[in-house]
């Protein structure tokens, strides 16, 4: 099949996706690539890739279906003139009208999950919708016994500073869920590029403040997956309490590697977290999303309240107290999630 491909390649979320779809459909389709951006590849094999669909673009019909992977508000340059397919991310439940509008340019959407197929049709966007869950690469993360450097009972938070990944309330709950006798740490690597160097600041004035903070490690920016496996493996417990997300690799890739992890249940988590692979800590309501950096209250996210940080300092203690540190439903989990999966769901919506 012959398809046109525009996405990012590369160290966002947006990035990643796109490396591990055109890394995978070019195994047995013939891909014409247009980057968004400039090409961030981890291994030569994605560069041979990359160069190789990037030289095809004059080869493929201008007609074959197109598939841009990218935001709802900038969907009006596209490649080739077939049918048009997107796959955007979002974390809230509206749209402005500029977003309508550019969702509406496109014949067809693709999302990941059931919320946001919902969130779309609520918007009054009469296009065909189709769900198609994104994977994990389950040989970097694989299954792996805690390599812990000591005794220390470890929570690991992957993502990048933001109040939308709930990293205040992380901290907050982290400080009340344990004292200083506590043999417990809490690890995040939540580098954010768009930050400036105050707002970067102001989050790590959060983890100086805290009253454990001698028992929380702050990484720098992870360079590959290998890298983020690798943090992975020296963690017994993943700890994910968005309050939006479209679909969050560093939670299902955590479970991949065996992990337990507590989450939030709202949004794209509730597409592949459950009771059995998953502490949940449910989130019925919404409330304005602000944190005025990227989101300034035109839309909903999920509501963090007392109930919800009692909930997840029950499940940290609970971890903690019955060292909780395997996740056999999280790994079959990933094993349903594929790229090759996801890569197969997609040409079926394509085709």
């Amino acid at each position: 099949m012959n398809i046109h491909l525009m996405t990012p390649l590369g160290f966002t979320g947006y990035g990643y996706v796109g490396l591990n779809i055109l890394d995978t459909l070019s195994d047995s389709h013939n891909v014409a690539l247009s980057p968004i951006g400039p090409a961030q590849p981890e291994s030569a094999q994605q560069v041979e890739k990359i160069n190789k669909a990037i030289e095809s673009v004059h080869l493929i019909p201008t007609d074959s279906p197109a598939l841009k992977i990218w935001h709802q508000f900038d969907l009006l340059t596209r490649p080739g003139n077939g049918k048009y397919f997107t796959l955007p991310f979002f974390e809230v439940d509206t749209f402005n009208d500029k977003e309508k509008f550019h969702l509406n340019f496109v014949d067809e959407i693709i999302v990941t999950c059931s919320w946001a197929k919902k969130v779309i049709q609520n918007a009054g966007i009469d296009k065909p919708i189709h769900i198609v869950p994104m994977g994990v690469d389950t040989q970097i993360f694989a299954p792996t016994a805690v390599q812990p450097p000591d005794q220390k009972y470890v929570f690991l938070n992957i993502g990048k500073w933001e109040k939308r990944k709930a990293h205040d309330t992380i901290i907050h709950c982290f400080n009340k869920a344990f004292n200083e006798s506590d043999n417990v740490e809490l690890w995040m690597a939540t580098s954010n590029p768009f930050l400036t160097p105050e707002e970067e600041k102001t989050w790590l004035d959060l983890v100086d403040q805290s009253k454990l903070r001698d028992k929380i490690k702050v990484f720098p920016r992870l360079p590959n997956h290998e890298a983020v496996a690798e943090l992975m493996s020296y963690s017994h417990c993943g700890i994910y309490i968005s309050r939006g997300e479209g679909w969050n690799m560093e939670l299902l890739e955590t479970m991949s590697m065996g992990k337990p992890v507590i989450a939030s249940n709202y949004s794209a988590h509730t597409q592949y977290c459950t009771e059995d692979n998953s502490f949940l800590v449910d989130m019925p309501d919404t409330e304005p999303a602000v944190d005025n950096k990227f989101f300034f209250g035109q839309s909903n996210w999920g509501k963090i309240g007392k109930d919800q940080i009692d909930q997840t300092i029950n499940h940290m203690r609970y971890c903690f107290d019955n060292k909780i540190v395997s996740n056999p439903s999280g790994i079959e989990t990933a094993k349903n999630l594929s790229w090759k999966n996801c890569c197969h769901q997609l040409i079926g919506c394509i085709s």
